[in-house]
């Protein structure tokens, strides 16, 4: 965070418009510091956006499932604690991946889709127990299993989805 202090407070930032340095590298020091901190502000305004669009797409989708029968056939009403686990578990797959399709199966468990390709897709489902059930084809394997999301969402997901963003 101070980094991003000294870009965001440029009259008091000891990286803008120094020139103390005698060699060329020490004035390019500043500049270059300056530079990747504003990258990372844009990178933070930007994972910002994603999280918003995110939890507005997940919101959209439980209030078209939230009452009974929404599907036509019976289906119970979404699944709010699964509608917050599904949050947590996109949230560290967005820059990766960007937004799936949010939708909520006959039970009332959350569903996401990431569509990159034919042939690059993966299907995760959330329950409220923090079960995650997953299915992936990258390329020309397949790829399913089961997790559990607690902490944080396990490595082998965070693994796969790097392969099917490649």
């Amino acid at each position: 965070m101070t980094a991003v202090a000294l870009v965001a407070d440029p009259p008091t930032s000891p990286w803008r418009g120094s020139d103390r340095g005698a060699t060329r590298e020490a004035q390019f020091i500043p500049r270059q510091v300056a530079a990747i901190c504003e990258s990372l502000i844009g990178l933070s305004l930007e994972s910002g956006s994603r999280r918003r669009a995110s939890r507005e797409a997940i919101l959209e989708a439980f209030k078209e499932c939230s009452v009974p029968g929404w599907d036509g056939y019976g289906a119970v009403p979404a699944n709010p604690d699964s509608a917050s686990r599904a949050e947590a578990v996109v949230a560290p797959l967005l820059p990766t991946l960007g937004l799936p399709h949010y939708s909520f199966d006959p039970e009332g468990d959350a569903l996401m889709e990431w569509y990159l390709a034919p042939d690059r897709v993966l299907d995760m489902s959330v329950g409220s127990n923090g079960e995650i059930r997953y299915a992936a084809t990258i390329g020309g394997a397949r790829q399913t299993g089961i997790e559990q999301f607690s902490d944080g969402l396990p490595s082998g997901i965070l693994q796969m989805a790097r392969r099917l963003a490649a």
